[in-house]
């Protein structure tokens, strides 16, 4: 009886036995196998290499400029590879390797980041453990590279004139920059380790210079990899509407100068003379913090230089569209919702006929090339590296060229594809300004916001300007080190002007460009507008999506000199500024930032009018505060056009 029982038994162990060795073997089986879709890749090549060796030497420019640059090349045991390998390139004014440590130890780089304390802990744990732990290289910073160099590619990065312990000083021309890296390409292509075929990639600057190499047709240049660049940095960056940016320039200028501080000697440089020396030549000249300081000075896209040149047109990147198109090189854009950058981004995609994607991620400036919780970014790197300088054919350029996260939705539903922008299906649906009482703000008015166009002769809310508003201090501005963290908006939606929608019946998703429409009267001779738009949950949270902002002032309409999107462009020039004539209507016509944002059931959408942004925009105070009114009549509707996603 026993020997039956335990028969009884044994047999349903082992056929779970047999199920569980099914499974694993099926799940090595399928681990082998090609999957190459947006954010996964594996089996398209193998890893080759087990390490990686950094060498640091410098190369001399035609002109006699020595600039530094890492080499990082695969290892397999310690040894370096032998045969030429694709290389990825980047130009950079941001330091090739940070050396975070000083030689008594001191952690340099808490002087312009601010390090949770675990950070602190793992660097310090780093420095005591490797003889490289007081370094910050390539691989470290651009935690997808390691996996690339395991592939089979080798990885360049050199310091731009003026910085680091590259010597000679900095040209911010645009042009300029185009002509050295014209030089380093061809330089890099006749080393003993690439094999002809060069990538470059980063983000910000690093990606401005990528459209610049793109530019000059080098037959070396494969492809690029841009993530967060200007197309013209005036309107993206600088100035905003007309108004000067003074929250990303106090940044700016304040973070610069450190990173003289994190400069790493090159090899050979045992003692750091080579690096003083290159200091010492670059002393006095125009560097990044002086930039950002002297950008304050030119407030118009017409302003001109001492030498009779426009800063703004010197600084820009839309002069290289044709160049570019020329060229043929292929493109893979990223940005993020909340990027400083990201209005620009679209337009080089409307602007560029080379083979082009497009990646926007729900996130700001600090982190959109880096694997984070919605997208591993290392395997898009990776194939689109694979396809055009490996040859690789894993299917990339066959898939939709635009991949867009929808914030807002359970992340599962969140990635969406589009072969277009703006989306095929949308609705542009006009919301429009009314009177209260919602109910949902105590603020200045506190007006509805309706699909109803007004019907009322004379109708108008009034406002004091209230110079105190702010979207907050931890804004898109200043998320370059650091994400971005805006408070719960209602405190400064109780100082302006709010357009809120009732109770939403259905979920609603709104993605793409939003424009305003706004017709105000005011005996003010200028005035700096400001537009949020919000989400209004149950509970009267005001979440921040997105804004916009014009200077009355600026408010001229031109032909922008590449693609628009067919958004209001202003000419900014000093020329056609316009005084608001006392007591007469005007309208000021301007987009928002673009979005792609559920707003849900039982929510609202709201739109808040301000004067000021305190914390990041500088606007002219005027004693006493000026009032104005926000026409909402037959005659003068004021109301925002919000690209309402069709259902899919």
């Amino acid at each position: 009886m026993s020997k039956l029982i335990n028969a009884k038994m044994i047999y349903p162990l082992i056929a779970v036995i047999l199920v569980i060795a099914l499974f694993f073997i099926y799940k090595r089986i399928a681990g082998r196998g090609k999957v190459s879709e947006f954010g996964k890749y594996q089996g398209y090549s193998e890893e080759i290499y087990d390490g990686n060796k950094r060498i640091s030497d410098y190369l001399k420019l035609s002109n006699g400029t020595r600039l530094a640059y890492d080499l990082i090349l695969p290892t397999k045991k310690g040894v370096p590879a032998s045969e030429p390998l694709p290389v990825l390139f980047k130009y950079t004014p941001y330091l090739r390797t940070f050396t975070i440590f000083d030689k008594d130890g001191k952690n340099l780089i808490t002087f312009f980041v601010d390090l949770k304390w675990y950070e602190k802990a793992m660097l310090r744990i780093r420095y005591w453990l490797s003889d490289q732990g007081r370094l910050m290289g390539p691989l470290f910073r651009t935690k997808w590279l390691e996996n690339m160099v395991k592939h089979g590619y080798a990885v360049i990065v050199v310091e731009r004139p003026g910085t680091g312990a590259s010597f000679g000083i900095a040209n911010q021309s645009m042009e300029a920059i185009a002509r050295e890296e014209n030089e380093i390409l061809d330089w890099i292509a006749s080393q003993a380790w690439c094999n002809g075929n060069i990538g470059m990639y980063g983000e910000s600057q690093q990606a401005w210079c990528q459209f610049t190499a793109a530019s000059t047709g080098n037959p070396y240049l494969k492809t690029i990899f841009p993530a967060s660049s200007q197309l013209e940095l005036y309107e993206a960056l600088e100035y905003r509407g007309g108004v000067y940016n003074k929250a990303f320039n106090s940044f700016f200028a304040r973070v610069v100068p450190y990173l003289e501080n994190l400069a790493t000697p090159v090899d050979s440089d045992k003692d750091g003379a080579l690096l003083a020396q290159a200091r010492q030549g670059r002393s006095g000249s125009v560097d990044g913090e002086t930039m950002a300081t002297e950008a304050a000075k030119y407030p118009f896209r017409d302003s001109i230089l001492p030498n009779g040149k426009f800063l703004w047109k010197v600084m820009a990147l839309y002069p290289f569209i044709e160049r570019i198109n020329r060229s043929g090189i292929p493109i893979y854009m990223t940005t993020g919702w909340y990027d400083i950058f990201l209005g620009d981004m679209f337009l080089w995609y409307d602007n560029l006929t080379v083979p082009k994607r497009l990646t926007v991620r729900p996130l700001d400036h600090s982190g959109m090339d880096a694997t984070q919780f919605d997208l591993d970014y290392r395997a898009e790197a990776q194939r689109w590296f694979d396809y055009w300088l490996k040859g690789i054919d894993n299917g990339i350029m066959e898939e939709p060229p635009i991949h867009y996260y929808v914030m807002g939705v359970p992340k599962k539903e969140a990635w969406q594809k589009s072969n277009q922008w703006p989306l095929e299906k949308q609705k542009l649906t006009h919301f429009y300004f009314d009177k209260g009482k919602t109910g949902s703000i105590t603020s200045v008015n506190d007006g509805f916001l309706t699909t109803e166009s007004p019907t009322a002769p004379d109708a108008f809310d009034v406002y004091t300007v209230d110079y105190t508003t702010t979207s907050g201090k931890k804004s898109r501005w200043v998320a370059v080190d650091e994400a971005h963290d805006y408070p719960d908006m209602r405190a400064n939606d109780e100082k302006a002007l709010t357009y809120t929608t009732s109770p939403l019946e259905t979920d609603v998703e709104v993605t793409g460009h939003p424009v305003v429409h706004l017709w105000i009267s005011t005996d003010a001779p200028d005035l700096d507008v400001f537009v949020y738009l919000e989400e209004v949950d149950r509970s009267g949270k005001s979440t921040y999506i997105t804004e916009g902002t014009l200077r009355a002032s600026h408010r001229k309409l031109c032909q922008a000199p590449f693609n628009n999107l067919g958004l209001p462009y202003h000419s900014h020039y000093q020329s056609d500024l316009a005084p608001i004539p006392a007591g007469q209507p005007v309208e000021l016509a301007f987009s928002l930032l673009p979005t792609s944002y559920q707003f849900h059931k039982g929510s609202r959408i709201r739109i808040t009018v301000v004067c000021a942004d305190a914390d990041n925009f500088d606007t002219p105070v005027i004693d006493p505060a000026p009032k104005l009114q926000l026409l909402r009549s037959m005659n003068h509707p004021s109301f925002i056009q919000l690209s309402v996603a069709q259902s899919r």
